[in-house]
């Protein structure tokens, strides 16, 4: 194979393990917040969690903070290979990189 190719396979595979992992963290996300209180709950009596579930809270945070180093990696391999080929740069890394690093600030130090 050509260089161009297996650089973007490296950048295709960091790529999609990276929003893979945003979604998996979006699930988690759904696990570790309050749940909602909703009134057909209500009216049967239901009870509600009304705090964030350390466990999973802290499973989140690991989550982004590897979801943004898996992006930072990525980052630089995409600078690397924008100075040394004609493959231009990835619009999909960047906004990863900071989605990660906004939530995870968010997680660390909101909640």
């Amino acid at each position: 194979m050509r260089k161009v190719k297996i650089f973007q396979l490296i950048l295709a595979t960091l790529s999609i393990l990276g929003w893979t992992l945003a979604v998996y963290a979006l699930m988690v996300f759904g696990e570790a917040r309050p749940e909602r209180e909703v009134g057909s709950y209500l009216s049967r009596g239901e009870t509600f969690r009304h705090y964030w579930d350390p466990s999973e809270t802290e499973l989140l945070q690991y989550i982004i903070w590897g979801c943004g180093a898996i992006s930072l990696i990525s980052l630089a391999f995409n600078y690397y290979v924008a100075h040394h080929s004609k493959l231009g740069y990835w619009f999909n890394i960047p906004l990863l990189l900071l989605t990660s690093l906004v939530a995870g600030l968010y997680v660390h130090f909101v909640i």
